[in-house]
Parts: C-alpha cells; structure tokens; sequence
C-alpha cells in the first residue's frame, strides 16, 4: 500500500511538472505598447533594420557600441535603422540598474538617450561586480545618478530611480530579448535574422554585409584570417534569395 501510494505521488508530482513547464514555454511575453529598443536617429522608414542587443555593463558591447553608431551614421536612417535593445545579464550587477535608467533618461529627454549611454560607457568600469561588490543599491543608484547628471537632471532622475521607474519596462524588453533566444550580449538582428557578428567588427566588416542586402556593388574583398578571431563573409557575397 505505501509503495503504490508513493507511486501515484510520484505520478503526480511528473504530471504537475509536465503542466507547469509547459506553462512556462508558452507563457505570452507581454505586448509593449510600441515597438521595443531605443532608435538610434531621426525617425523614418529605413529599408534594413539593425537591432543590436548590448548590455550597458558589458565591456564587449562597449567595444561595439562606437562601431554601431558610425555604422548608422554612414547609411542615414533612409536606407538603416539602429534600433538598441538592452538585455541586462542576472550575473552583472548592475545591468538592471542601468536598463531601468535608460528608460528613465529616455522618458525625461528622448534626445540624450545615446548621450547617456556613451556617457555610461566611459565610467563602465566603476559598476563592475568587484568595485560594487560591497556597494548597497542606493550607492549604486546615487553613483548612477552622477552619470545621468550630464544629461538630465540629477536630482528628478535619483527620485524616479528610487521609485523604481523603468523597471517595467525593463521587464519586457528582458523577456522580449530571451523569447527572441538572445544568450548574451552584444547579438545582432538584421532585419530580424540573427547574425554572428563580432563586437570587434568595423565599419567595413559591416558593410560587406549591409552593401549587398541595398544592392550595392561592393567588388571582392578579402576574408578575415583566421588570426583575426572574426570570419567574415566576402564582400561580394550574395544573399541568398
């Protein structure tokens, strides 16, 4: 008796963590009321969409982020919008404090978002875990606030940070990110196609991918080397249709 009550418990227990997961695969991720990220540039249909998915704390993204920005500039937004979204990683610290700042900073003064984040960038190393490692939340907010000063008010900002605005946001651009199978950061979407891009990629190694999807004549290039740590397809390389 007690070893087929124990059987029917173990049958359950399968069963409840059959639906459970289940629940958790097909859980809807919840519907922004406009298109998420942060465009980079004036507003206007553009012909290729670059969504670039970085993390203000990471120091890979920001290698790339500089890069991204010169990209866009060289084709105008008529032929390529950057559109960044930000994926902040549990295992760095302060990546959720400063995705929910980014959103505070865009609502206070949309124009200095990209400012901001640059801005963010340049003292990125002072939020690494080891220098926040003994730091509460509210030194790390106050140091943040310090940054967003450049920008907007110093002051409004902290507040809105304490109470926790953009952390909503937040929330939906992080599921958003997983439910688009991002794993780190930074990753690239070309018009809604991953693309294994490099952080160390230039102007050119980006235009040998975006001249040919705008029909330009690119004419040969030359591959990467393996010493380089980057393949990149040649600059004549057409996509297939």
């Amino acid at each position: 008796m007690a070893n087929k009550q124990k059987n029917n418990f173990n049958i359950l227990m399968q069963q409840w963590l059959i639906i459970y997961f289940a629940c958790q695969v097909c859980a809807q991720v919840p519907i922004p009321n406009r298109p998420l990220g942060f465009p980079y540039g004036s507003e206007g249909q553009s012909l290729i969409q670059l969504d670039a998915f970085i993390d203000l704390t990471c120091p890979f993204s920001m290698v790339a982020f500089p890069t991204l920005k010169e990209v866009a500039d060289h084709y105008g937004v008529a032929n390529l919008r950057l559109n960044v979204v930000l994926f902040p990683p549990p295992y760095h610290r302060s990546a959720w404090l400063a995705t929910q700042s980014t959103f505070i900073v865009q609502d206070m003064d949309s124009a200095v978002t990209f400012k901001w984040m640059a801005d963010f960038f340049a003292v990125q190393k002072k939020f690494f875990n080891d220098p926040t490692r003994n730091k509460s939340n509210s030194e790390i907010m106050s140091m943040i606030a310090d940054v967003a000063g450049n920008v907007v008010d110093r002051s409004a900002f902290l507040s809105k940070l304490e109470e926790d605005e953009g952390d909503s946001d937040a929330r939906i651009m992080w599921k958003y990110s997983c439910s688009r199978y991002m794993s780190g950061t930074p990753q690239f979407l070309v018009n809604g196609v991953t693309l294994a891009a490099s952080s160390s990629w230039t102007l050119d190694d980006w235009k040998s991918i975006i001249d040919p999807l705008l029909g330009v004549d690119v004419g040969s290039r030359e591959q990467h080397t393996k010493e380089t740590g980057n393949y990149v397809m040649p600059r004549n390389y057409v996509m297939p249709q």
